[in-house]
């Protein structure tokens, strides 16, 4: 017996570590199951991005449609308003007034009409700073003619009217060049939203292909974003899908990389834009301000007026805790999904 005992131990011992195997093998989950699991745990988690991706997008684009603040600064280059504290065009016959009461070849009613007509129409029809920068010369030249015709206006009737009326010009001109350059920068910022907006569309077609392969490309193009997240990329239809038939087998390589670009560069767009509306707001403000120091003829009332309500505008431009709450769901929604891919 002790014999046979002997001979069966190098046997029992090849046996046990087998059994342990064996025992562990029978508990594990198969690695096909647990890849599938993380492959679905990323596409939920690109969908639940995705979906504050279409929110924060259309929330910024919102921001950068706002009209009421760029209606309000853009009044003030009316010639025949008086936010800025005076009237150009009243001013600009203040000054001419004088002078027309010395004319004796000319017909003053017709000359003011001509050069209300410049105001009016000249200051309007062209575009940006060309405006001013072209009428008041026209204005000028127009007056310098007028010196030369009539004996009785002088020389330094000229230069009064021209010292006069080139200071509100100056004002003029100013707020101009920043509303110029405020309405390029939006114009640039709406052309970047543009392209957000392509790229996400472009992520949602893609995402929609690789679960629905069955699906032609142009029945998804039909439907806007939030058609596409409801009727395609809610949980609900994804999990009675996955009951029958299988999830994609690979997450896509570069889709990770697609949101982070995607959420850098919203994110980026927002804090440009509150970089020009800052920089408008201060232009005009320090421009009204000026005003009131150009003398006994400026409504300071009015400029106080005026700086009060594109102060109440440019604040509610900057009321954006809705959004900021977008922003920082997108940013959660983009490091859960970057949790899910490791």
């Amino acid at each position: 017996m002790e014999a046979l005992v002997y001979r069966l131990r190098p046997a029992a011992c090849l046996l046990v570590p087998l059994l342990l195997l064996l025992t562990t093998n029978a508990h594990a989950t198969p690695p096909t199951d647990t890849s599938a699991r993380a492959v679905k745990a990323q596409l939920l988690a690109t969908i639940d991005f995705l979906d504050a991706g279409v929110n924060s997008l259309n929330a910024v684009n919102s921001l950068l449609k706002k009209e009421a603040y760029r209606v309000k600064i853009t009044s003030f280059n009316n010639p025949a308003s008086s936010d800025l504290g005076f009237n150009l065009e009243q001013e600009v016959q203040v000054a001419l007034k004088p002078m027309l009461d010395k004319a004796r070849n000319t017909d003053p009613q017709k000359f003011s009409s001509v050069v209300s007509s410049l105001l009016g129409t000249g200051v309007q029809q062209l575009s940006g700073v060309a405006s001013v920068q072209s009428v008041f010369p026209t204005i000028l030249g127009l007056v310098s003619n007028l010196t030369i015709s009539e004996k009785r206006i002088s020389r330094s009737d000229l230069d009064s009217f021209q010292s006069t009326v080139g200071r509100y010009f100056i004002q003029f001109q100013k707020l101009q060049t920043a509303n110029a350059q405020f309405d390029g920068n939006i114009d640039r910022l709406s052309s970047r939203m543009h392209d957000l907006q392509f790229d996400l569309r472009a992520y949602l077609l893609d995402l929609c292909d690789v679960l629905y392969p069955e699906v032609p490309r142009s029945t998804l193009r039909a439907l806007s974003e939030e058609e596409l997240l409801l009727r395609y990329l809610s949980r609900d239809r994804l999990a009675a899908r996955w009951k029958t038939k299988a999830a994609p087998s690979r997450y896509p390589s570069d889709a990770l990389k697609s949101a982070k670009d995607l959420s850098g560069n919203l994110q980026k767009l927002f804090t440009d834009y509150q970089k020009v509306y800052a920089e408008n707001y201060q232009q005009v403000r320090s421009i009204l301000m000026e005003t009131r120091q150009m003398g006994k003829r400026v409504n300071l009332q009015q400029i106080d007026l005026s700086l009060k309500e594109v102060e109440l505008l440019y604040t509610e431009s900057r009321s954006t805790d809705a959004l900021a709450l977008r922003l920082g769901t997108l940013q959660e929604r983009l490091r859960l999904l970057s949790a899910a891919e490791q």
